[in-house]
């Protein structure tokens, strides 16, 4: 399953549809991604980095899908605004409604996500494994004071 399918079942869409018609129709691209890290494993959450990285790459549009993590105080608000018992993950879309501004400020105040590893790994380049040794001292043991 690639990244796009992962992360459009995560966010409750069907696999192959993140950035395309998915169900409903709906074939606007995803703009911001926001995760709750407290209250539930780092297992959850961990691999949101990466899903929305590979995401961003097989978006057609442009812009990159930005990632915001919340605190279990924003999480409760937002549960109570939506009049759902818990929010583990919200997505917008490029142009949801009402969200333009948010995407605006999220955009200039966010960075992309970049995940260097998988840019090495996608070259299909060796890259040798580099040990440093660094010399050192080892002194006499002190006496034990009893």
């Amino acid at each position: 399953m690639s990244g796009k399918d992962k992360l459009g079942t995560l966010l409750g869409g069907a696999p192959s549809k993140l950035g395309t018609a998915d169900a409903g129709g709906d074939s606007r691209p995803y703009a911001v991604v926001f995760v709750a890290r407290s209250g539930q494993s780092s297992a959850f959450h961990s691999h949101f980095p990466e899903i929305v990285a590979l995401a961003t790459r097989a978006q057609p549009c442009e812009k990159p899908i930005r990632l915001v993590g919340f605190s279990k105080a924003c999480e409760d608000r937002l549960s109570a605004a939506l009049g759902i018992p818990r929010v583990s993950s919200v997505a917008l879309r490029e142009d949801a409604p009402h969200a333009k501004g948010l995407v605006d400020f999220v955009r200039e105040h966010v960075a992309p996500v970049e995940i260097s590893w998988l840019r090495e790994a996608q070259s299909g380049k060796f890259l040798e494994t580099k040990i440093d040794g660094v010399p050192t001292k080892v002194g006499t043991k002190k006496p034990r004071v009893s």
